[in-house]
């Protein structure tokens, strides 16, 4: 837990802590301006927070950049720390006297808070998992129907899954999730690389007819090796590993001269002002799919990241080059040709009739191969629907349980600050991506921001949650009778720490007033602010 805070600037010099309710308490007049909010801000400061150096109360900018010492107690061992607001992401490891022994990151110090704080059995991190508790005006984490988010723009989704984390579900959701994000990512693998022509792109309607395709030419080479003199010498000249060499030479000579080609066409293109296709990432590629010419998209991926830092003249420069190329290409094809129709002659085969059998081969094998492709993008998407079913039971299992806790702390919570009569705040998960948490039919901003602390401290008392902290805006609304009873409850906090700003003590009658003061670590008023420094009247 946190044991104390100390800063050159602090009028009272330490801030000192203890364990349950923690109160940062201001005059009777609830005064503004005097460094409750931005006690809470060092507070979160200590915890590896950073929207203290958002310098919202203007501390650093009348008082410059300037350093809080602070210490935890954890298993009976103190630890001291340091922190400065002008070098925020480093932390200083200190003696007890907060002298720097040595230096860690912030990041660093965020995952040594986590193993502290026995947090290490969420996958989240640990800033990540507290920040929606600091409740802090300025913060941006005040907000009574999204009581689990970080800020505004945070989805629902994310906010979602801090919660199943918090709860210790992480690890039931974590191999099914894992399956899910790698096959979405293999179906966009697929998607981009057909959409880059670097698989073939087919659809179902094309599938059909390539397995037409397959079935035809297969019937046909049977009906050539049984009805034909010499085709079954013919079939077999088509596996002489000599005269194949030759052929699939000249079959990766005519891609190569399509590419050429095909580039020649983009760089006219480009000249002319038209930026190319981006294509897949090749590692990606090659993982996914071996077979794939690796050197061929290797050299599509660095023509396109040229393409964007040459001038036009080496446009044109790379345009001669690469008609040249297709020039050398098309005398190699010419020259393979006659050297099959010369090895083709020695075997006493015709040509064309080799020509027709190769090209028979040929269309049936790109067939297979395009029906491959589909047929894996299929598997996929009967595996990320399957996936995605599992998961849906899995998350349904997981929201009712983590309904069922919360809801039933909240009615407890609200059954003694309102009483039975008046329906309780409640929370309903309705998908990994929506949820609800209102008060039915009691929507007044004060039963709302009720709602919020019940449930806070539901989350406090049924997860690893190590802490929480509530800045006094959030009680303004409440009738007093209920903060009474709000008080009572949270003082009864033992084991985890709750840091809290209040003020009008008074109002609230001698019993609460006399609870207030005992667990007060910081008073604060108009003549005595947090801060050496009284900038009010220059803001």
């Amino acid at each position: 837990m946190l044991k104390e805070i100390k800063c050159s600037l602090f009028k009272k010099q330490s801030i000192n802590f203890h364990e349950g309710l923690n109160i940062i308490l201001g005059d009777d007049d609830a005064k503004n301006s005097i460094g409750k909010s931005s006690a809470l801000m060092v507070i979160d400061f200590a915890h590896g927070g950073d929207s203290l150096l958002e310098d919202k109360s203007g501390a650093i900018r009348v008082m410059g950049h300037h350093r809080y010492d602070f210490s935890f107690v954890f298993d009976n061992k103190r630890h001291y720390f340091s922190r400065s607001t002008d070098v925020s992401g480093v932390v200083d490891i200190c003696d007890a006297t907060y002298e720097k022994a040595s230096e860690i990151s912030v990041d660093d110090f965020r995952k040594m808070l986590k193993d502290f704080y026995k947090l290490d059995q969420c996958e989240s991190s640990f800033r990540f998992l507290v920040s929606p508790f600091s409740r802090i005006w300025g913060k941006g984490s005040i907000d009574s129907d999204h009581p689990f988010v970080a800020s505004i723009k945070e989805s629902a989704g994310v906010a979602v899954g801090r919660l199943v984390d918090l709860f210790g579900h992480s690890v039931t959701v974590a191999a099914e999730k894992k399956a899910l994000e790698a096959q979405r990512e293999r179906k966009k693998l697929i998607s981009s690389s057909m959409n880059a022509n670097i698989i073939p792109g087919i659809n179902k309607t094309k599938y059909k007819e390539n397995a037409v395709t397959i079935e035809s030419n297969s019937q046909q080479i049977e009906n050539l090796k049984r009805d034909f003199t010499g085709a079954l010498t013919a079939y077999e000249a088509l596996f002489d590993e000599q005269l194949k060499a030759l052929q699939l030479k000249k079959n990766e000579l005519s891609l190569s001269r399509n590419e050429v080609q095909n580039k020649i066409r983009r760089l006219e293109r480009e000249i002319s002002g038209i930026t190319p296709r981006l294509v897949a990432n090749i590692s990606l590629v090659a993982e996914f799919f071996p077979n794939v010419n690796i050197e061929k998209l290797e050299q599509v991926e660095t023509f396109h990241h040229k393409i964007g830092g040459i001038v036009k003249k080496q446009l044109k420069d790379e345009l001669v080059v690469a008609l040249e190329q297709n020039t050398s290409i098309e005398n190699e094809i010419l020259f393979l040709d006659k050297s099959i129709q010369g090895a083709l002659a020695s075997k006493g085969t015709p040509d064309d009739l080799f020509a027709r059998m190769f090209e028979i081969k040929e269309k049936t094998d790109r067939a297979v191969l395009e029906n491959g492709f589909f047929d894996q993008k299929k598997n996929l998407d009967d595996a990320t629907k399957l996936s995605v079913q599992r998961l849906d039971v899995i998350y349904s299992s997981i929201f009712l349980d983590i309904e069922v806790k919360l809801n039933s702390r909240l009615k407890s919570f609200n059954r003694v600050v309102y009483g039975a009569q008046r329906n309780s705040s409640e929370i309903r998960i309705k998908s990994a991506n929506s949820y609800l948490f209102s008060s039915p039919d009691d929507t007044g901003t004060g039963k709302s921001f009720a709602g919020v602390i019940g449930f806070d401290l539901a989350v406090l008392s049924l997860t690893y949650l190590p802490f929480i902290i509530h800045d006094s805006v959030i009680y303004k609304n409440i009738e007093i009778a209920a903060i009474k009873r709000i008080l009572r409850i949270i003082s009864s906090v033992k084991a985890k720490q709750i840091f809290l700003s209040f003020d009008e003590a008074q109002k609230f009658g001698a019993h609460v007033e006399n609870l207030i003061k005992r667990l007060t670590v910081l008073r604060l008023s108009h003549d005595d602010l947090l801060y050496t420094e009284d900038w009010r009247e220059t803001k």
